[in-house]
């Protein structure tokens, strides 16, 4: 299936990203910011083409999760051995790693009982994260790069907050139904 194949592409583009930023000096170079913006541009296009195609499989969306997880993985942690990310402002990257491990344990106890959950403070959260990391990882165009991009991955994080909570909420209802 070629929307599986491109997204074990994308998937695969997160380890150079990792290493670039980690050991590449990345948040000075073109690269990591090109495997970035290229993996979430093919984030949109292997769902298109899963439909397109009927090529639409749990495991499709499976191994989809697992992308957009090693995604926000990758970079988060990159940018944080790279010293991009330092000191109090880890805390803010290490909650958005932190929702995909909560979030993926939950519908893991409880398969299809927590339901799709991408609200508007989802949809939110997860345009100020990819902004954020964009920001982070993108050679500095102008010089509140940095700070613009602190400030993104705080309210990302903290809609992650809010949005685990919900999660965490739904969980907690369907546990004591039993």
């Amino acid at each position: 299936m070629i929307s599986n194949t491109i997204t074990i592409f994308r998937t695969l583009l997160t380890m150079p990203l990792f290493a670039l930023l980690a050991f590449g000096g990345g948040a000075y170079s073109w690269w990591p910011i090109a495997l970035f913006l290229g993996a979430g541009l093919l984030d949109m296009v292997d769902g298109k083409v899963a439909r397109a195609r009927n090529e639409t499989s749990a495991f499709g969306a499976m191994i989809d999760l697992i992308g957009d997880r090693l995604l926000t993985f990758a970079a988060v942690l990159g940018l944080i051995v790279g010293g991009t990310l330092a000191g109090v402002h880890v805390i803010a990257g290490i909650v958005l790693i932190a929702r995909d491990l909560i979030v993926a344990s939950l519908n893991e106890a409880l398969p299809g009982k927590l339901g799709p959950r991408v609200g508007s403070a989802e949809k939110v959260k997860i345009v100020a994260a990819f902004s954020a990391l964009t920001l982070l990882i993108a050679p500095h165009f102008f010089a509140q790069q940095q700070l613009v991009g602190l400030v993104a991955l705080w309210v990302a994080a903290a809609l992650t907050a809010i949005t685990v909570v919900g999660y965490w909420t739904a969980a907690l209802r369907e546990f004591a139904k039993g």
